[in-house]
């Protein structure tokens, strides 16, 4: 396999995922990056992307209606995700992976899993117990600190 060299747009968009807790789109992370790499482009982001995936460095997490988010948190870990506000919430996987034993046996193969909740933050329990805000709120926190438990 071809090495591939480390460039500063690769550095750059990897800090600014490592950094970020709330599984951003790569739009978020391009103006990151920007603030380092002023005339980084979109496609350079994505590619770099595709490149941190390659290498293990970090999951594509479909979540909010399919689009990709970006997650640099690699261990074993589930999501839960709130319906009003979006902020998703890391989740230390305690449970044993689902039972992959019919799909390996219908030749299927299954490389990692994650487990979406859905529901209303505390957050938001407490500041909007009635009716359902717009979503513009976005953030995210981890439970149990950065390393979730492994598989």
């Amino acid at each position: 396999m071809k090495q591939q060299r480390t460039t500063r747009q690769l550095t750059a968009v990897y800090e600014a995922l490592a950094a970020s807790h709330d599984h951003p789109t790569a739009d978020v992370l391009l103006r990151r990056v920007r603030g380092v790499l002023p005339r980084v482009s979109l496609g350079t982001v994505y590619r770099n992307l595709d490149k941190l995936r390659e290498q293990g460095r970090l999951r594509v997490v479909r979540l909010e209606g399919g689009q990709a988010h970006y997650d640099a948190m690699i261990d074993a870990h589930d999501h839960f995700v709130c319906e009003r506000c979006g902020m998703v919430v890391d989740i230390p996987r305690s449970a044993p992976a689902a039972n992959v034993g019919a799909l390996r046996a219908d030749g299927h193969e299954v490389h990692w899993h994650t487990t979406a909740l859905y529901g209303v933050c505390g957050r938001c329990v407490t500041s909007h117990p009635r009716g359902r805000p717009p979503a513009t709120a976005r953030g995210a926190r981890r439970l149990g600190g950065r390393g979730g438990a492994t598989v």
